[in-house]
């Protein structure tokens, strides 16, 4: 019998030729080999999770770690935040990872947990966090949600949500030991319905009774909503953020109070391709909801830029109906900058999304580079090209693209809040 450990993935980054040389001349084995194997897995516990899956083949005993709920435990303590970028290409049945924390931000390629061969046309991603994917099945004919960890291969359903939905936007916000999901949209079975947009939230909790968690009461969005779901859901502060077009909104949902409000966003008459991100967040930071767009206003005095904006003032939620909240300029993408992605982008329009102090936006063309903001430092600078296939620059990019915040994790506990028992683990061939 297989685990589903068995064919972890390798994310593979070379390591520098001077860091190599200097391990050697420092590894003595009179000294190293008789370290106390606590120590030893306390610092094998520091790693960061693409390090650890290299090193895992080292010896039997580095391996059986991956079964130690004690060492994941500490590994999930103890290991760097990872500030990773996943891009989900549909029907790939992989995600394309970019590191941006080097000054040559690199790729990799992580395989999908996916239940069979080919399944990836049923399975789309539809929102990340704390080291899960969440993925929409249609496989049902019932627009179903699944948690995954794509690193341990682990998969588990969420109970059958109580409103079904045509095209639903997906908000996940996951702790150690807890998550919350939320389902928006039209409440339709088919295009010529008739609208109620509306939202059911899903709220699992080790500390909680039932800890296999429930879908709350159904809670209705302001009126004149109107949801795109590739945009996705931004979380902050026990609130989750999405955006509303047609005309542009933000809409902010209370998870406590369970109450949609509204929030206006800046020059909304202006705006193109706006998203909602999570920026400045970790593992010891609380992230601020953002606001990534490119503004493009027929009058001279107001040149044609990308620019972000933090929201601030109690995070913007307002009770009852709209208002409340400001917005910041904390950045703007340099002319010259600007003049490269507007080529790049051609009014196709881009994705965009943040970890941490990073920003990526993404332009949908075919062969799009990728540009990669450092908020902390604010440099604007190009990823080089995606070396594995699908791509040119980011994509197949035209054939509907997604790019989500996400960290690699050997331990994502919530996970198996679900179900009260463990999730399955579909066992299938993976490569790096």
């Amino acid at each position: 019998m297989h685990h589903p450990h068995h064919h972890l993935p390798r994310l593979l980054h070379p390591s520098s030729s001077s860091s190599s040389e200097a391990v050697d001349m420092d590894m003595d084995p009179r000294v190293w080999g008789r370290l106390p194997q606590p120590l030893v897995d306390r610092v094998l516990a520091c790693l960061p999770t693409p390090s650890f899956l290299r090193l895992r083949a080292a010896c039997r005993r580095f391996y059986s770690l991956l079964y130690s709920s004690p060492f994941l435990h500490s590994h999930l303590l103890l290991s760097p935040h990872l500030p990773f970028f996943a891009f989900a290409v549909p029907s790939a049945g992989y995600l394309l990872l970019l590191d941006p924390t080097r000054q040559a931000p690199s790729w990799s390629r992580l395989p999908l947990p996916l239940p069979a061969p080919g399944a990836a046309q049923a399975f789309s991603p539809a929102a990340a966090s704390a080291g899960l994917l969440a993925f929409l099945s249609d496989a049902s004919g019932h627009k179903t949600l699944l948690l995954a960890n794509p690193i341990t291969r682990l998969l588990a359903p969420l109970p059958l949500c109580p409103t079904a939905r045509l095209s639903p936007t997906v908000g996940l916000a996951a702790g150690p030991t807890s998550f919350i999901a939320v389902m928006a949209g039209d409440d339709l079975v088919s295009p010529f319905a008739v609208k109620n947009i509306s939202a059911d939230t899903f709220v699992a909790d080790a500390a909680s009774v039932p800890p296999s968690g429930f879908w709350a009461p159904s809670s209705l969005l302001p009126r004149l909503s109107s949801l795109d779901p590739r945009a996705g859901m931004a979380f902050a502060s026990g609130r989750f953020y999405c955006m509303s077009s047609s005309p542009f909104a933000v809409l902010v949902f209370d998870v406590a109070t369970n109450v949609w409000s509204k929030v206006q966003p800046p020059m909304r008459r202006f705006l193109r391709s706006p998203a909602l991100v999570e920026l400045g967040g970790g593992r010891e930071r609380e992230a601020r909801v953002a606001l990534v767009s490119a503004v493009e206003k027929s009058r001279l005095s107001v040149p044609r830029s990308v620019r972000v904006w933090t929201l601030r003032g109690g995070h913007g939620a307002v009770g009852g109906g709209g208002g409340g909240g400001a917005w910041t300029e904390v950045a703007r993408m340099p002319p010259d900058v600007h003049a490269q992605f507007a080529a790049a982008e051609g009014g196709r329009g881009f994705e965009s999304a943040a970890h941490g102090d990073f920003v990526v936006l993404a332009p949908r063309g075919p062969g799009s580079p990728v540009l990669v903001f450092d908020s902390r430092r604010d440099e604007w600078r190009w990823a080089p090209p995606c070396p594995y296939p699908y791509v040119g620059g980011i994509a197949a990019v035209g054939a509907g693209f997604r790019v989500f915040a996400y960290e690699p994790r050997l331990a994502t506990p919530a996970i198996g809040l679900l179900d009260a028992a463990a999730p399955v683990a579909f066992l299938h061939g993976m490569q790096a």
